[in-house]
């Protein structure tokens, strides 16, 4: 049943320090604090469906594009799928990581999947990450029939939807990820052809094995050892997107373009903001919307529940240990669908 009355106070989780490296619980303070009315324009919504998302630990060092810098005692940042309390509508809504939020009115989206697609698509496949895999596939790589297009962070929100549009186009798509299970998922359940755990010390072998004829596309979320390791294997005139740097978002190192495999290639190097191809929105809504529906395209969730688990899910999020998009449900008995 849609919530009618708020409660009198929410919980929310706020910055209780700066990360050093990957992000730790410790950095999160959950905080229990009054529910602010909606003013003027604004309506109260109840999360239920909270998206992690790698671009907040920018936002933690000022370096997110989208987002204003947060400090120590902010409220956490982050989308999340809500009721409107009153109606009942379900809708796409920046809460940040609290139960309640005052949002504007004008800024809600409502919540569109095909019949049958949990309505948590809004927030991976259908949402920001799949429009990222989109307009990285569509616009930036093109691949043809026959080309072989590795991705890293393979079986992630962002990867796991690039990947299989990859195959979708024709192309044969090589996934880099960090662990044999996860290449397990790779392969039987996104479809790549292949599947390399970066964590293997022959891995570039591995790789260079599985790409015989080169890489024509690569999609980069990895680190700067990958990206040194794949520019090597590129083939003439490959495109590459740049899409993720963890290295620089945990601080913990730079990441370097090899400048001389990317001359030798004649590479094409594309760096990918998701806010410049904001205009795919409706082509990726009704393609991508149809694959699902047709159950052509598949994705993953890594599952978290309750607001107290978000600061340990994204940790795991950070450190690359999840597998699909990364959620954190918060109210156990509200169903999916």
């Amino acid at each position: 049943m849609p919530s009618t009355t708020p409660p009198e106070s929410t919980r929310r989780i706020v910055l209780a320090r700066r990360p050093q490296g990957v992000p730790a619980e410790e950095d999160f303070r959950l905080e229990t604090v009054p529910v602010t009315p909606p003013g003027p324009g604004q309506v109260l919504v109840r999360a239920v469906h909270l998206s992690l998302d790698p671009w907040v630990r920018g936002a933690m060092t000022g370096r997110d594009l989208g987002h204003p810098p947060i400090h120590p005692g902010d409220l956490v940042p982050g989308r999340s799928i809500a009721q409107v309390v009153g109606s009942g509508d379900w809708v796409v809504a920046e809460t940040g990581w609290q139960e309640y939020a005052a949002v504007a009115a004008d800024s809600l989206r409502p919540v569109k999947v095909p019949p049958g697609v949990p309505r948590t698509a809004a927030l991976s496949v259908l949402g920001t990450p799949g429009l990222t895999a989109y307009a990285a596939i569509t616009r930036l790589i093109r691949p043809v029939v026959g080309d072989t297009v590795v991705i890293t962070s393979a079986t992630g929100a962002v990867g796991g939807a690039a990947g299989q549009l990859a195959r979708l186009a024709g192309a044969r798509p090589v996934a880099i990820v960090g662990g044999p299970a996860k290449c397990e998922v790779a392969v039987e359940k996104l479809g790549y052809a292949a599947a390399v755990d970066r964590h293997d010390p022959g891995w570039l072998e591995a790789l260079a094995k599985a790409c015989p004829d080169g890489v024509h596309g690569y999609l980069h979320m990895a680190g700067g050892d990958v990206l040194r390791g794949v520019s090597g294997l590129l083939a003439p005139h490959a495109r590459v997107a740049l899409c993720g740097l963890p290295d620089h978002a945990n601080e913990a190192g730079g990441t370097v373009l090899p400048a001389g495999a990317v001359m030798r290639a004649r590479a094409s190097v594309h760096g990918l903001v998701v806010h410049d191809h904001f205009d795919l929105r409706p082509q990726f809504a009704e393609r991508v919307g149809r694959l699902l529906a047709e159950g052509r395209l598949t994705f993953l969730e890594d599952a978290h529940h309750g607001l107290e688990s978000a600061p340990l899910a994204f940790s795991r999020l950070m450190a690359g240990l999840n597998t699909g998009k990364a959620i954190v449900h918060l109210d156990p008995d509200t169903s999916d669908n």
